[in-house]
């Protein structure tokens, strides 16, 4: 695989256009753009950049995650924990099996990795 460069305004530009988000919790209704990028060795990593408009609705990933928040202001409420708030400059890790409640205030965007951990 070639090395891919791009200029934040490129790589912004390349985000499709917001798909609804598999199981939303009421209205709005969050959309959401991926521009993922899949590892050649293993599937089920992938990084990318992920853009989501304001609602709520379930986090459905059960891989463990690294993000930055590059904008936006959101808040993820884990099934077993307290609510988290997160804003722009941030970064979270989600270890596998977080599942719980995304809430999106003003519309993310992050960058971020999928993957999984060892067992």
């Amino acid at each position: 695989m070639a090395i891919v460069k791009y200029s934040p305004e490129a790589l912004l530009a390349a985000l499709p256009q917001g798909a609804p988000v598999p199981q939303p919790i009421g209205e709005p209704i969050s959309k959401v753009g991926v521009m993922s990028f899949i590892s050649e060795h293993c599937a089920t990593t992938r990084t990318g950049v992920w853009e989501c408009s304001p609602g709520r609705w379930r986090r459905q990933i059960v891989q463990a995650e690294f993000c930055l928040f590059l904008e936006g202001d959101c808040t993820f409420t884990p099934d077993d924990s307290e609510p988290i708030d997160i804003k722009a400059g941030e970064a979270a890790y989600f270890p596998a099996n977080s599942l719980g409640e995304w809430f999106i205030h003003t519309t993310a965007r992050k960058v971020y990795i999928i993957f999984d951990e060892p067992r």
